[in-house]
């Protein structure tokens, strides 16, 4: 018997490892919901909503075609050794899946238990990422190769089986998943990835490169479908190939209407997707261990109080506090916005950036832990090799909604406040305050810190370390292992 396991690649369309395993004449196809995994600290109820979805799409897909899709839910090495026990499994078929420390915890101890059975375990590669390189050099052509590999299509799921086993180890409780309360934005599965997908492609991509920067304007014309990849809905080739049919298209029709602009922007975001999930790949304690050791120590004291404010919105700056209100609630924002969340986190409050990724991982949907690590890391000036970008609030506020349209929806405390007080309502006069119903220090925060007296402070303490001989080294080292070797245009 062999298993196909289903982690993060819930789709059967373009599953290389899947129409592998479907060629052979009886196999079963697993998902297990990992008691363990779901317990950790960066997963919430907001992820496992979509995975339900997902898994209930695919599961039908299955039935669709004759096959069934076997679900579980426990431990995953109990769950496995039942199955080995009972139906004597010479493979198990999967996918490669960088992850967190716990999802590599779980998979060495799966790896020692199928050694241990004589299991063989075939790992593919998937999205481009590229395991067990040295540095760098190449990978551009090796994700260009991956990507003009063929689709995979009409997998024959028609011979899979039902997997019948007791004893699974571990009881599934809803308790222990952080439950985030959140509006209803996105739907898994694979049909409503490709959905997505060929909506924004022919509907809503045209003002994406105008408007990513916007939090009001990108909710409409990103593309939207980060949470698809993150769980595998889609495939990054097949957003890569449909992208570049769309783009040739309209070559041919020789549009003008800023949609080869917008949709060149999108294919590069697709590249750099891969490039940061190949550094953790690549270094996986980047989670947790600043990439350039020199900056080690300079956030461990941060202020708890600072860094409730900044949670939960309350920070007395209003494009600050809308963005983070605006990502509780729906699981998304763009990139721009993300930002400036956490480089206010890390340079004005001078929060630990180790802190403040966790707590966001339970927030963002689309969580991608290549991504949001190395992001976070740098955002916060501990790369060594990426430029300082301390990005100010008010100026954020002023050149993406100098109308203060998406501040007063997400805080609506600050509805009657006009627009010349908006970025500072902490400068209205206590009459004035008064008149328009919003008295800082009780309806809405006075600023928890001084915007340029903390943005002076970070950067002598940022600057004079990556000056340092030992810190110079130490970002040349990390380049060589991570920095991109694409050639600018």
């Amino acid at each position: 018997m062999n298993i196909f396991w289903f982690r993060r690649d819930l789709r059967l369309g373009d599953n290389r490892s899947l129409s592998d395993i479907a060629k052979l004449d009886e196999w079963a196809a697993i998902y297990i919901h990992d008691v363990f995994l779901q317990s950790q600290d960066d997963f919430s109820s907001l992820h496992r909503d979509f995975i339900d979805e997902s898994l209930e799409d695919l599961s039908k897909n299955f039935k669709k075609f004759g096959g069934f899709l076997n679900i579980y839910e426990g431990d995953s090495g109990s769950i496995f050794s039942s199955l080995i026990n009972k139906y004597n499994i010479q493979r198990v078929y999967s996918n490669s899946e960088v992850g967190s420390k716990s999802i590599r915890d779980r998979d060495l101890a799966l790896g020692k238990l199928f050694k241990s059975q004589k299991v063989q375990w075939l790992i593919y590669q998937n999205n481009g990422v590229v395991g067990q390189l040295k540095n760098r050099d190449g990978w551009s052509e090796k994700w260009n190769k991956e990507m003009y590999k063929p689709i995979v299509q009409d997998v024959n799921v028609s011979k899979t089986i039902k997997l019948k086993i007791d004893g699974l180890g571990g009881v599934f409780t809803r308790r222990k998943i952080y439950k985030v309360d959140h509006q209803k934005r996105y739907n898994g599965g694979e049909k409503n990835g490709h959905d997505q997908l060929n909506y924004f492609l022919n509907r809503s991509g045209r003002t994406y490169f105008g408007d990513i920067s916007s939090p009001l304007k990108s909710e409409k014309s990103c593309s939207r479908l980060s949470p698809y990849i993150t769980f595998g809905n889609l495939s990054i080739r097949q957003i890569v190939k449909a992208t570049r049919n769309r783009q040739t298209e309209l070559r041919e029709i020789k549009s003008r209407d800023g949609w080869l602009k917008s949709l060149s922007a999108f294919s590069s975001r697709l590249r750099w997707h891969c490039h940061f999930i190949q550094k953790l790949e690549m270094q996986p304690d980047l989670e947790y261990t600043n990439m350039v050791r020199a900056f080690d120590g300079i956030r461990d004291n941060h202020s708890d109080m600072l860094f409730n404010a900044w949670k939960n919105g309350v920070t007395g700056y209003p494009m600050v506090d809308a963005c983070m209100r605006f990502l509780k609630v729906t699981g998304w924002i763009n990139f721009r916005m993300r930002a400036m969340l956490v480089s206010f986190a890390s340079y004005n409050l001078w929060l630990d950036w180790r802190a403040t990724s966790k707590y966001l991982s339970k927030y963002f949907l689309d969580y991608e832990p290549g991504i949001h690590y190395n992001q976070f890391q740098m955002q916060s000036g501990v790369t060594g090799i990426n430029s300082i970008r301390i990005y100010n609030p008010i100026k954020q506020q002023s050149d993406h909604d100098h109308d203060g349209t998406f501040v007063r929806r997400w805080c609506p405390e600050l509805r009657n406040v006009p627009n010349e007080y908006l970025q500072y309502p902490h400068l209205m006069s206590e009459t004035f305050q008064k008149k328009v119903g919003c008295i800082i220090g009780k309806d809405y925060s006075k600023p928890v810190v001084d915007i340029k007296l903390s943005t002076l402070k970070a950067k002598k303490i940022i600057y004079s370390i990556k000056s340092t001989p030992e810190a110079k080294q130490m970002a040349q080292n990390a380049y060589l292992l991570h920095g991109s070797r694409r050639k600018r245009k």
